[in-house]
């Protein structure tokens, strides 16, 4: 196993995805972001807690994969009704450890330049923030913001709000949440106004119309790119990683935002893991 330190690090699960007749993709915040991240030229690392058939899938070649390997996946499923749409956890893989990130990548002076905290089940707790002091911290917010039910496994809104969810805020560089994360009305609008008091910048990604930014106390809307859309799912992560990676570089949440929705674009022209872009694709769009 290499001993180099990752420049990127995605902390959370990689999902087993059921699909209609028995067969499943992976996915998963931190899969995407991953990928995004190699495509990109980053030396990459996942730290998740699954089981090996999902980390020696080929999709992950050229990642590190670290953390411990569970006997059960983090498995979604789908299920359309003519009401709309119901999401099901049908298991549910161990949260994340402190131990489950290599000692060599924790503290001050290591090379870790960017880390992306991407829940999908409230499997990242907010201590992870502190074991990568000189990193970006970039957080996606999905996953801190669902629940389930114990018996059924039907997945609900989740009111993300607290003491944790100061902390994680706060102690990150950036927040990218999606516009379907947040209930309606001005429920969602006083949400959204507390992550912008507690977080430095914020990305709200809204689909077709692109992405408000707001950091400074300025709010800025960057356009989405044309696109023919054909898959949507993993959009708001392949955006975010982008995201975390032009800001690092740049420091300029305006042009980040206007590579993520590139990225983004080229993402939902293809269906899944696959359909991640490279840098050239990305530098083209743009």
């Amino acid at each position: 196993m290499t001993t180099l330190v990752p420049q990127f690090i995605a902390i959370g699960h990689i999902t087993q995805d059921l699909l209609p007749g028995g067969d499943y993709v992976p996915g998963g915040t931190a899969s995407f972001a991953a990928i995004t991240a190699r495509n990109f030229g980053l030396h990459t690392a996942i730290v998740t807690v699954a089981p090996a058939f999902l980390r020696d899938l080929p999709i992950f070649d050229n990642l590190e994969i670290r953390g411990r390997v569970a006997d059960r996946a983090t498995t979604f499923e789908n299920i359309y009704k003519s009401e709309g749409r119901e999401q099901y956890l049908r298991s549910v893989a161990p949260p994340i450890e402190l131990e489950d990130v290599p000692p060599e990548w924790v503290g001050a002076g290591k090379g870790v330049e960017i880390v992306q905290i991407g829940p999908v089940a409230q499997e990242c707790g907010p201590e992870l923030l502190d074991l990568f002091p000189d990193a970006l911290i970039g957080l996606t917010s999905q996953g801190f913001m669902r629940c389930w039910d114990a018996a059924t496994g039907r997945v609900h809104p989740l009111m993300w709000e607290g003491a944790a969810t100061q902390r994680l805020l706060s102690q990150s560089g950036a927040l990218v949440l999606s516009q379907e994360d947040l209930p309606a009305g001005a429920e969602g609008h006083r949400l959204l106004t507390q992550y912008v008091a507690a977080c430095p910048i914020v990305a709200l990604t809204q689909g077709r119309w692109g992405s408000t930014i707001f950091y400074q106390g300025q709010t800025v809307q960057v356009a989405a790119f044309p696109a023919q859309e054909v898959d949507p799912t993993g959009a708001g992560d392949v955006f975010a990683a982008a995201f975390f990676i032009r800001l690092r570089a740049t420091q300029n949440p305006l042009e980040a935002a206007r590579f993520a929705n590139a990225a983004a674009a080229c993402n939902i022209e293809k269906a899944g893991l696959a359909g991640v872009p490279n840098l050239a694709q990305v530098e083209a769009r743009l």
